[in-house]
C-alpha cells in the first residue's frame, strides 16, 4: 500500500512537471537582456499566462469584470480577449485563438497561437518567431530602462513609528539615515535618479508617499522601517511586499505599520478601505512577481550582511504600498524593541552596512530586469 502511494505521488510529480515542460527563449535586439516564456499544457493543448506576456513585451493589463474583457497593452496598441472565449480583439478586427481563454487561480491563460498572430499580424516590425525562441524589437529601448528609484522612510514628525525600549531610538531617525545611504550608494554606483519621499523629520501620509512615486515615475519603490513587538526577545530581518497577511506575526506587524493613519486627517483614512485595497490589489498583480523576487533579494542581503535572524519574505496589506504602480518592497531592518538591535541599529557601521544590503538587493533587481543588461 506504502508503495502504491509513493508510486502515485512520483507520477503525480511526474505529469505535473510535464505541464511546464515547454518554454520559449526570448532574447531583445539590441540588448544583452535574456528571459523566458513558459508553456502550459491543459488538456492536450498549449497556454501561455498573460502576465508571462506582459512581462516580457512590457505591457501592461487591464481588466474590466463588467465587459467581461482583459486587456493586454503593448507596443502602444491593444489586444482585447473575452473571458473563456476563442477570440482576441485587435483594433478593428476580431481574429480566431482557436481554443478559449482559460482561467485558473485568477490567471488568465491565452492559447499559444496568439504568439503567431503577434509576428504575423500584430507586431510584424517588433515580434518574431524562430524555431522555438521569441526576439523582441523595441523601437527606442531608453523608455524600458530602470531609471528613478524613490525611497521611503517610514514615519517622520508626529509620527515617531517604534521606540526602543533601553535607549529611546527612534525608528523615523534610524530609517531615514540608511535611507540617506542607500541614496548615496545608488547614485554613486548606478545610472539612476533617485528620490526620497522626506529628507527631514517631517510627517507624510501613507497615501502621499505613493503617490509621490506615481507622479515621479518610478521603476521601484523601497519603504524603510523598523520592527518591534511586544515579545522582546523577537529579532531579526524581513522583507514584506503587498498582498493579504498569511501569519499572525505578518497581521501583527501590518497592524503597527498601519497604525500610522491615527495622524492623518479623515479624508485621507477614507482612502484606506477594503474596496481601495481590492482595486490598488489588481492593479498591481502586474507586479507581484517583481515585487516578490525584489523582496528575496533584499532578505538575503539583510540577513547575509547584517548576521540577523531570517525571517523570511511575508506578505501583508501595508496601506503605504497600496497605489505604488511599480515593484514595492516594504523593509523591516532588525527589531527596535530587542536590547540587542536596538544598540546595533544605533551603530553607524550598522546603518552603513544595512543600506549596502539594500543597495545591493536593488542592484541585482536592476542587472535582472532592466532590458538594457
Amino acid at each position: 500500500m506504502i508503495i502504491k502511494r509513493y508510486l502515485i505521488i512520483i507520477l503525480m510529480l511526474f505529469f505535473g512537471s510535464q505541464l511546464w515542460a515547454k518554454e520559449y527563449t526570448v532574447s531583445y535586439l539590441n540588448s544583452t537582456r535574456k528571459d523566458h516564456l513558459s508553456v502550459m499544457e491543459i488538456e492536450g493543448r498549449n497556454f501561455l499566462n498573460l502576465y508571462d506576456l506582459e512581462r516580457i513585451f512590457d505591457g501592461s493589463i487591464k481588466t474590466d469584470q463588467k465587459s467581461q474583457t482583459i486587456g493586454l497593452i503593448t507596443f502602444e496598441k491593444k489586444c482585447d480577449f473575452s473571458f473563456f472565449n476563442n477570440w482576441v480583439r485587435f483594433g478593428k478586427h476580431s481574429y480566431n485563438l482557436h481554443d478559449d481563454i482559460q482561467v485558473i487561480n485568477g490567471f488568465f491563460y491565452v492559447p499559444d497561437y496568439f504568439l503567431n498572430l503577434c509576428a504575423d499580424k500584430f507586431f510584424p516590425d517588433e515580434v518574431t518567431l524562430d524555431d522555438g525562441s521569441i526576439i523582441i524589437n523595441f523601437s527606442s529601448m531608453q523608455k524600458y530602462l530602470i531609471k528613478t528609484i524613490v525611497l521611503d522612510p517610514g514615519h517622520g514628525g508626529k509620527d515617531p513609528g517604534a521606540v526602543g525600549r533601553i535607549i529611546g531610538l527612534k525608528e523615523k531617525d534610524i530609517v531615514l539615515n540608511i535611507a540617506k545611504k542607500v541614496k548615496a550608494h545608488l547614485e554613486k554606483n548606478l545610472d539612476v535618479k533617485v528620490l526620497l519621499t522626506r529628507h527631514d523629520d517631517r510627517f507624510v501620509s501613507l497615501g502621499d508617499r505613493t503617490d509621490f512615486a506615481n507622479k515621479n515615475q518610478a521603476d521601484i519603490f523601497v519603504s524603510i522601517h523598523c520592527n518591534a513587538a511586544y515579545n522582546t526577545k523577537a529579532n531579526g530581518s524581513e522583507v514584506y511586499y503587498l498582498s493579504t497577511a498569511q501569519t499572525h506575526e505578518a497581521r501583527a506587524v501590518e497592524a503597527m505599520e498601519n497604525e500610522v493613519i491615527k495622524f492623518e486627517d479623515k479624508e485621507s483614512i477614507s482612502r484606506y478601505t477594503d474596496l481601495d485595497f481590492i482595486l490598488y490589489d489588481m492593479r498591481q498583480t502586474e507586479y507581484l512577481n517583481e515585487s516578490s523576487e525584489l523582496s528575496e533579494m533584499c532578505q538575503k542581503q539583510l540577513v547575509n550582511t547584517l548576521s540577523t535572524k531570517n525571517n523570511g519574505v511575508r506578505q501583508a496589506n501595508f496601506y503605504v504600498l497600496r497605489g505604488a504602480f511599480m515593484p514595492a518592497v516594504l523593509v523591516e531592518v532588525a527589531y527596535l524593541s530587542n536590547k540587542y538591535e536596538e544598540k546595533k541599529l544605533l551603530s553607524k557601521d550598522f546603518q552603513e552596512r544595512a543600506a549596502k544590503a539594500i543597495y545591493t538587493s536593488i542592484k541585482q533587481f536592476i542587472n535582472k530586469y532592466d532590458k538594457m543588461n
